[in-house]
């Protein structure tokens, strides 16, 4: 019954992926988070502690259920014959949009059933993807995303740890037999396997940290401003899927058409307006800044030399600059 009414609350305020698990978690998937610790395949935004990322009682003591949910993003078409973002970012911040999504089933368990709940998206130390399989929202794609049945991977992750007991929900297998079109397309062999990623080769991540980007990475990243959508758009469950009517999630006409003067031009106010309510917003000026002016080296249009020059008096931005207008002025011998 409690089950029921969770499920009938959610679907109310517009979540109709949601599934139940316990707090334990198998020993093979312990395995593979040791594993990629030991390779050093973590992307380093995660605690690499396996044990904290599994020990549920952490986070609630007495925690005897995690409710997952996914929320789907609107996808559109982006044309990549100029500098573009991810399309999960092309819409408002999703922590902001999921946390309160998840803010309202933790309180009404609370008030409805007394129970004590903590919630995250994409925030806390567990595994989002690993959760929503174990709570049947779908299932992992060889490229490490979870895909549902009606959103396929465009999808936001988010769960609730409550110490109420839910009747849980079986795993879904993966569909993906054969299929080795998401790995055969990643542009820098990031999935070094199937349901393997080595994430500190990831181009979405590469655009987000902050380390040096060296000559591969700045080749490889092409058009890309912020994130990488490649292997997902090749995926056959992402053909047909029921796009979001999630308000929040819609793109702005600005995001999806970024400007390249607008973006190495702006003060850190107007980057904070334009692009502060946005998950991209995170990484700062500086790096969108430095992400764009890589972007612009890949063009193949060198009027954007100008532009380019006006960066050179720029500390952190000088280097990418000089190596931006060297490609564009077809310099292999580049430093």
């Amino acid at each position: 019954m409690i089950r029921e009414k969770i499920i009938k609350f959610a679907n109310s305020i517009g979540i109709d992926c949601i599934g139940f698990t316990d707090i334990y978690f198998s020993d093979e998937f312990i395995k593979r988070l040791r594993e990629r610790k030991i390779f050093g395949h973590l992307s380093g935004f995660e605690n690499s502690d396996e044990s904290i990322r599994t020990d549920v009682n952490r986070l609630l003591e007495g925690a005897k259920t995690i409710i997952s949910i996914a929320v789907p993003y609107k996808t559109v078409e982006i044309d990549k014959t100029k500098p573009y973002i991810s399309k999960s970012s092309l819409g408002m911040d999703y922590h902001k949009v999921m946390n309160y999504k998840l803010k309202s089933i933790s309180e009404y368990i609370t008030n409805e059933f007394s129970g004590k709940c903590v919630y995250y998206a994409d925030t806390g130390c567990l595994h989002d993807r690993e959760i929503a399989k174990k709570c049947g929202i779908g299932f992992y794609g060889k490229n490490t995303s979870i895909i549902t049945q009606k959103y396929g991977s465009f999808v936001f992750l988010g769960e609730v740890i409550t110490d109420l007991y839910i009747e849980r929900d079986l795993e879904i297998d993966s569909l993906c037999k054969d299929c080795t079109l998401c790995i055969d397309v990643c542009p820098i062999n990031a999935l070094e396997k199937p349901y393997y990623l080595n994430a500190k080769k990831c181009l979405s991540y590469i655009t987000q940290k902050k380390e040096t980007i060296n000559d591969i990475e700045i080749k490889k990243m092409g058009l890309r401003v912020y994130g990488c959508d490649t292997c997902q758009d090749v995926c056959p469950f992402n053909k047909g899927v029921i796009f979001s009517n999630v308000k929040e999630f819609h793109p702005e006409e600005w995001n999806i058409n970024i400007s390249p003067d607008k973006v190495l031009n702006m003060t850190n106010k107007e980057f904070k307006n334009f692009f502060g309510s946005t998950s991209s917003g995170w990484i700062g000026k500086k790096r969108f800044q430095r992400n764009m002016i890589i972007a612009l080296g890949n063009s193949n249009n060198k009027d954007y030399i100008p532009l380019l020059e006006s960066k050179l008096n720029d500390d952190y931005l000088k280097h990418y600059a000089e190596k931006s207008i060297n490609r564009l002025r077809g310099n292999l011998n580049e430093k």
